[in-house]
């Protein structure tokens, strides 16, 4: 965990950064209707045991993976394109991409499972990101993250930029290191 706040350092906004660093070290749904049964966020399962990071402190393995992914492609695009990328809403999104995932899912026989919860953690994500008064930029790349998957397409380069990385981190991770075979149509 200490490693993700060191990251969240990087946001220069003040009170964004604050904002973030509250919900990485404490996040409670904001509906007290969707307080369910949840693991602390440096514990918590990145996925189920078909897909990807589906073992214990696996969300916080991914959650870091893919903002270090974030920070790295965005100072490429800005170095040989000079694109202008607004940094801190790239690392917010990126910190917080997964966080309702604390509610998601369990160790149940053998595997790891996803719980009957009302959300799919995308929208989840997006909806407490939206009630806590994120800028909607940052929203926007959550709720985006999923790509075609996800009931929101990417519309801005940050959200563009995070896509990207959660799917190179999660094909990976689930490719390589958890050997499964992960096809995965990125859009046409």
């Amino acid at each position: 965990m200490n490693d993700l706040l060191e990251l969240a350092k990087l946001i220069k906004d003040e009170k964004l950064r604050k904002k973030t660093v509250e919900l990485l070290k404490d996040f409670e749904a904001f509906n007290e209707d969707f307080r369910l049964e949840k693991q602390k966020f440096a514990e918590a399962y990145g996925g189920p045991s078909q897909f990807h990071h589906a073992y214990k402190g696996g969300l916080l393995d991914h959650t870091y993976s893919v903002t270090r992914l974030c920070i790295e492609i965005a100072k490429v695009l800005k170095e040989i394109y000079k694109a202008e990328i607004n940094m801190d809403h790239l690392i917010c999104a990126a910190l917080l991409h997964d966080l309702a995932k604390v509610y998601c899912f369990e160790k149940r026989g053998a595997g790891v499972v996803h719980k009957d919860v009302p959300l799919d953690h995308v929208v989840w994500t997006a909806c407490e990101l939206y009630a806590r008064g994120f800028p909607k930029e940052v929203v926007h790349c959550v709720a985006a993250h999923a790509g075609k998957e996800g009931t929101t397409l990417p519309q801005t380069i940050e959200a563009w930029i995070l896509f990207y990385a959660d799917a190179i981190d999660s094909i990976i991770h689930a490719s390589f290191f958890q050997q499964r075979k992960v096809i995965v149509l990125l859009g046409e």
